[in-house]
């Protein structure tokens, strides 16, 4: 076990790049050797993120000058469709975290990684995600899950993997802050577009569905699931709340949920007290994805309700618990924050 890694980010400008740079200032067993921009290279990081208190790394460098030899890990927080171009580029040795969409399916089905492995880097489910040994994890590179996939895997492949609710007639409603679109300057983006307002879109289409609905088909057998997924996007900064209907397996209640739950350690997944509705005030600022379970008006049916950070749980948090649990660190290691508040 490496006792220290050595980082670039590719991509360090958009926010989820920022993010991981304000996020492994606090790890003690990482050191950002180098800041990577296609389009900013030769400016300072200082530009795009003021307030940074960064003494190294402080002039972004292009791909071209990454000195491959003083790392470990890089970190893609690129577009879709952009890792793919360069990923022939680096290293072997190079273990990478890509926070795009463009090996998430390749990372679900084995029999088409090439290169190197991919491990599907849902990382309070790991283990239970692929059933995997500690030697395939070392031995892969890891593909971010999506941020609305992680908020509404985490609390749900744990029941499904235990058999406490069905696989058939899942309904997810998902609202997402503005942030989740990256820092692309278009029209609809725009305050004086979404402020006071609410906006449906990709409706039924939605990348993150076929993600969703191959991460579940692995709880059933490899039987096709299909799923009913609405993603719209409000008036804030950043967060997700993800409302989740789903069927008790027979048998089962809510109360056999909260009990699993109560006996079960996950870092990061929280189940809250009965009653309490989870907020995205709860996870601002944080690692976490809280949620809870109530009763529907429909018999058998119940709701869940979750709430994650979309930059940090639904992005560079997880990338960096994901090299945590790689390197054999403790997960929880660089991430511990109280969310702000208010």
């Amino acid at each position: 076990m490496k006792f220290r890694v050595n980082i670039a980010i590719l991509g360090a400008t958009g926010y989820t790049g920022l993010e991981l740079i304000r996020l492994l200032n606090f790890h003690k067993k990482a050191e950002i050797k180098c800041l990577v921009s296609t389009h900013n290279y030769g400016k300072n990081i200082s530009d795009f993120y003021p307030g940074l208190n960064l003494t190294n790394c402080s002039k972004l460098i292009k791909f071209e000058r990454i000195v491959w030899k003083d790392l470990d890990v890089i970190f893609l927080c690129l577009p879709t469709g952009e890792s793919k171009k360069i990923i022939k580029k680096i290293p072997k040795e190079i273990v990478i975290i890509d926070l795009s969409n463009d090996f998430r399916m390749q990372s679900l089905n084995k029999s088409r990684s090439h290169l190197k492995k991919w491990v599907y880097g849902l990382a309070d489910n790991l283990q239970n995600f692929l059933d995997l040994d500690k030697e395939r994890v070392y031995n892969s590179n890891i593909s971010n899950p999506g941020c609305y996939a992680t908020s509404i895997l985490s609390p749900l492949i744990p029941l499904l993997a235990n058999r406490l609710v069905k696989i058939d007639d899942i309904i997810i409603d998902s609202k997402s802050g503005i942030s989740g679109a990256g820092r692309q300057n278009i029209a609809q983006n725009l305050f004086s577009e979404i402020s006071g307002s609410i906006r449906p879109y990709k409706i039924a289409c939605h990348k993150h569905i076929q993600e969703i609905e191959s991460c579940l088909s692995m709880f059933c057998n490899n039987k096709k699931v299909t799923i009913s997924f609405t993603p719209q996007v409000i008036p804030i900064n950043r967060g997700i709340l993800s409302n989740i209907y789903v069927k008790l397996e027979k048998g089962k209640t809510i109360k056999d949920i909260k009990k699993y739950f109560s006996k079960s350690f996950f870092p990061f997944l929280k189940i809250l007290k009965p009653t309490k509705v989870p907020s995205i005030n709860d996870v601002i600022g944080t690692n976490y994805c809280l949620f809870n379970v109530f009763e529907d008006r429909i018999k058998n049916r119940i709701i869940i309700i979750s709430v994650i950070d979309n930059l940090i749980k639904g992005a560079a948090g997880q990338a960096i618990q994901n090299m945590n649990i790689k390197y054999g660190f403790d997960q929880e290691e660089g991430l511990i924050f109280n969310p702000i508040f208010p």
